[in-house]
């Protein structure tokens, strides 16, 4: 094994992220054996992360208080932990000494409701002030977290019965979508005086079972170990999002379920602060993004596209990092960043899967154009993989990008590639939104079996010319009968934002009035799709001799007939 890299050399990792400038020979050797060596390398991190702040109870490789290291040694602060924005109320904050204290009382509260170190606690909130108190009471408690937005009733239903948790904390208005798991819910009043003594999790001990977009199948929990999490918060608080205390870390529109909990890891690890904007609010107001300074910012092309449009000042930012799963405009983003005044400002590539504990992929920081850099993050071990999913080593320098070990997490499915000995992230292995998994089961089923008439669906991807984005048709079959207004683009937005969330919905609707085929009793979605693709349900749908075959087939297959 690599030795571990020497404690002076903590001092030129900084100053590689702090001066934008990667280096023009590839890989740095401290890089490289920070991949062998990733709990020698978190014992290098950890005295630059506490200074002179109170120390850590966590140790590298041996044992982690995530309650302590998170929240508590930072109680005594006055600083901010949470600020998040209310169209209502503007701006709300919690600070580090609240959240404390709420956590506390909150984890004495459950204690007495039976909540043990363990227990599978799933946390149903969206994301603010409630949910970071719940998960610093779990963390306190030694429990098992799981989070899930409460969006439709049969996503939260189909992933609650794949979780069965012992526990379920939500608002007591969200109670109707926990179905049977209503009878989990936690209850928040505690005892006057409350107190705990925080849970310390082994580094090969559960700390959540996470649902991850980016695994397949969709909906099956991914165990997040807690060497992975501590080790993802040491590197991305410092390394990644090179966060200083009290400064922010704000991404607006990244998918919480993908980013969460690890971005709030590596902000509270850090004592800085999680700012929150919801992307409807940033979308009527960009310059929302002005009113505080953002240390790190993660850039959606969304909010590109909403703050270019505004011709918003972001000057006041001192980095911004992309997902490099996204699709990849260069002409807007170069508009982006010549229009908003980046010209100056760091930027890097920054992959982040919550379940495997933080950053798996990042490019260092760097001043000028959008780039494709996305070398492995410091600490992880990995190998590239061929495409036969055997588990063999790439024989040429294009691969799947693997963590080490492979058992419990789910298959690789990012394409990585070296290039003069540079990492360069070179797309999926199968068509995704910005890398996350469409669930394109669950929407068939949604709307095949949700209340309202059954609809015959297939969903498609289909390639826009963009690197990485595709758009997911839907294929709709009304059986003989002209669309009409249940099989409507709005009424099928109504039913999936009902039943699984408004992500689902998919990005084209297609409606013809005939019969799909079926093998053996099932939709044979292979035709469904290669008849699109060619042209020829359009062809049928307005063919006269098949308009008759189709009501020919219609009244054969009616009941009485």
């Amino acid at each position: 094994m690599t030795p571990t890299p020497p404690a002076h050399e903590l001092r030129a990792i900084l100053a590689a992220y702090e001066t934008a400038t990667p280096p023009e020979a590839g890989v740095p050797d401290w890089l490289r054996r920070s991949w062998n060596d990733p709990e020698g390398f978190a014992a290098t991190l950890a005295p630059a992360h506490v200074g002179r702040g109170a120390p850590f109870k966590s140790r590298a490789g041996q044992h982690h208080d995530f309650f302590h290291d998170l929240m508590g040694r930072h109680a005594a602060t006055e600083r901010i932990a949470l600020r998040t924005y209310d169209r209502a109320r503007g701006w709300q904050t919690l600070s580090y000494r609240q959240l404390h204290d709420q956590a506390v009382r909150r984890a004495a509260a459950w204690a007495q409701q039976g909540v043990k170190p363990g227990a599978k606690v799933c946390l149903v909130f969206n994301p603010g002030p409630e949910l970071l108190v719940s998960l610093g009471a779990a963390l306190g408690l030694g429990a098992c977290i799981s989070l899930l937005p409460p969006v439709g009733r049969r996503f939260v239903a189909r992933r609650l019965a794949a979780l069965a948790p012992e526990h379920v904390a939500a608002e007591a208005h969200q109670a109707p979508l926990l179905g049977p798991f209503a009878k989990c819910l936690l209850a928040t009043q505690g005892p006057p005086t409350p107190t705990i003594a925080s849970y310390t999790y082994k580094p090969g001990e559960v700390v959540g079972l996470l649902f991850s977009p980016l695994a397949t199948p969709a909906g099956v929990p991914v165990p997040l170990l807690a060497g992975d999490a501590w080790l993802g918060a040491l590197v991305d608080g410092l390394l990644t999002f090179g966060l200083s205390p009290g400064e922010h870390l704000a991404a607006p529109g990244f998918h919480p379920l993908q980013h969460l909990p690890a971005l709030l890891f590596a902000t509270l690890l850090r004592g800085a602060t999680y700012l929150h904007l919801e992307p409807a609010d940033v979308e009527a107001s960009p310059a929302l993004l002005t009113e505080h300074p953002i240390r790190a910012l993660g850039v959606t092309p969304a909010l590109r596209d909403a703050s270019l449009r505004a011709r918003t000042s972001l000057k006041t930012v001192g980095h911004w990092f992309r997902n490099p799963e996204g699709p990849l405009d260069w002409q807007a983003w170069r508009a982006w960043v010549k229009q908003c005044g980046l010209a100056a400002v760091p930027c890097a590539n920054v992959l982040v899967d919550a379940a495997a504990g933080g950053t798996v992929l990042c490019s260092q920081r760097r001043v000028g154009d959008v780039h494709l850099d996305a070398a492995p993050a410091p600490g992880r071990r990995w190998a590239l993989w061929d495409f036969t999913q055997t588990g063999q080593e790439t024989a040429g320098d294009t691969g799947l990008f693997t963590l080490l070990p492979p058992e419990g997490r789910a298959p690789s499915h990012i394409i990585l590639t070296r290039v003069n000995e540079h990492y360069q992230y070179a797309g999926g292995r199968e068509a995704r939104r910005e890398g996350r998994v469409y669930p394109a089961g669950e929407v068939t089923e949604a709307l095949r079996e949700a209340p309202g008439p059954a609809l015959v669906t297939s969903v498609l991807p289909v390639p826009t010319g963009l690197a990485g984005q595709y758009r997911q048709v839907l294929l709709v079959f009304t059986e003989g009968r002209m669309p009409s207004p249940e099989s409507s683009a709005a009424e099928i937005r109504r039913r999936l934002e009902l039943q699984l969330g408004a992500e689902f919905f998919p990005d084209r609707v297609e409606c013809f009035p005939l019969h799909a085929r079926r093998t053996e009793g099932q939709l044979n979605e292979a035709w469904c799709h290669a008849q699109y693709l060619t042209g020829s349900l359009k062809h049928k749908a307005s063919d006269p001799l098949f308009q008759s075959l189709t009501a020919l087939r219609g009244h054969v297959l009616s009941p009485g007939y």
